[in-house]
C-alpha cells in the first residue's frame, strides 16, 4: 500500500491559479507598505504567493486595491516596485 503525502496548495496573487506551495515565490509585506520575497518559511507575518512567472507578477502590479492574502491594501506603486526587483531578479539568474 502508499502512502499518500501532503502537499500544501496556495493561490498566485497574479492568475489566481493554485499551485503546490514549493513551486511558488512567497510575498510579504513590511509595516511601511514595501512588498518583498521572503525566502526564510519561518519568517513572521501574513503573506502571498506568485507564480515564477513575469505573467503573473505584470497581472498582479495591474491590479489594485485591496490584497486579501496580505491583509490590506496595496499601492500600484509598491507592486511594480516589487515587479521590477522580480525581473531584475531573474535577468540576474539568466546570465
Amino acid at each position: 500500500m502508499t502512502r499518500v503525502t501532503h502537499v500544501p496548495v496556495r493561490l498566485c496573487m497574479g492568475c489566481g491559479g493554485r499551485s503546490p506551495q514549493r513551486e511558488l515565490l512567497r510575498v510579504g509585506a513590511t509595516p511601511d507598505g514595501r512588498l518583498s520575497v521572503r525566502t526564510a518559511s519561518g519568517q513572521p507575518g501574513r503573506s502571498g504567493y506568485l507564480h515564477r512567472q513575469a505573467t503573473c507578477w505584470d497581472r498582479f502590479a495591474a491590479r489594485q486595491g485591496l490584497v486579501r492574502s496580505l491583509g490590506r491594501a496595496l499601492d500600484k506603486a509598491a507592486r511594480a516596485a516589487l515587479v521590477q526587483e522580480l525581473k531584475h531578479v531573474a535577468q540576474i539568474a539568466i546570465r
